[in-house]
């Protein structure tokens, strides 16, 4: 994306919004990367629900208030000890990556972006809770995971749905076996990461995972499915986004014969 390395070579600080499908805003500093959402991607609140034990009191932090929200819940987490600041630092990272990968690589062809849009600010919100993260170093990282996404020829929206295992057993991963435990009939992977508070490209990795397992297989399921835009219907780039409403399905367990079979995959590696 062009805008993005133009406004990082300007040392810019404000917040540069991609309308379309896919949608989003990236937060700049300086001409770093603050913050980043984007349709698709599971954003902070959500992402926080995937750690263990899941830290309460996130709802009553959002209040609408965008960029001001997403520091709240980060020193909340901070200050509570729910995490380490090197840690949701780390968790910070992936978000943008995840986003800087859906703004600037788009998966479809037909993939259409209305406007590109930048509001300058004259100083930053940001707190130093968030790192400041180089425009080239991010763009390099987001092409290697798009580049594992392809490797799994499989999309963020291609759905895929359990299957019976052909083989006798499988051994999975517990993040292998959390995106398991969530599919419920055919779902991608934009469903399910919010669904299991992981990052997008993680639950891709899962699936094709799954897949090369027999646990899984891709299915169609209608129409391409469209992205829901966490800055659509907004002239202001400092909305929060829907994610942020904090609506996560409680995991449906695989059918009784799929866990039995890995169960069987356990017992012989103990």
């Amino acid at each position: 994306m062009i805008a993005i390395e133009e406004a990082g070579m300007q040392g810019a600080t404000g917040a540069l919004e991609v309308v379309g499908n896919p949608s989003g805003i990236i937060y700049l500093e300086g001409g770093h990367i603050a913050f980043a959402q984007a349709s698709g991607v599971p954003g902070l609140a959500i992402r926080l629900l995937g750690i263990r034990p899941a830290p309460p009191g996130l709802q009553e932090l959002v209040s609408g208030r965008g960029a001001e929200d997403h520091a709240a819940i980060a020193a909340h987490v901070i200050h509570r000890g729910y995490l380490t600041a090197a840690s949701l630092a780390d968790l910070i990272h992936s978000i943008v990556l995840d986003a800087f990968m859906v703004l600037a690589m788009p998966w479809a062809a037909d993939s259409p972006v209305s406007a590109i849009r930048f509001a300058a600010a004259r100083t930053s919100y940001w707190p130093d809770l968030f790192p400041r993260l180089g425009i080239g170093p991010v763009r390099e990282e987001a092409m290697r995971r798009a580049e594992r996404m392809a490797d799994h020829r499989l999309a963020p929206t291609t759905a895929v749905a359990l299957r019976s295992l052909a083989p006798p057993a499988a051994v999975l991963t517990r993040d292998q076996w959390t995106v398991a435990c969530h599919i419920n009939g055919p779902m991608p992977a934009v469903e399910l990461a919010p669904r299991c508070g992981m990052s997008l490209a993680d639950t891709v990795d899962c699936l094709g995972s799954l897949i090369w397992a027999g646990l899984c297989m891709p299915v169609r399921v209608g129409e391409r499915q469209q992205l829901s835009s966490p800055a659509a219907g907004s002239a202001r780039p400092s909305r929060a986004p829907a994610e942020l409403a904090l609506r996560v399905a409680q995991p449906t367990p695989p059918p009784l014969g799929l866990l039995r079979q890995v169960l069987q995959g356990l017992r012989k590696l103990s």
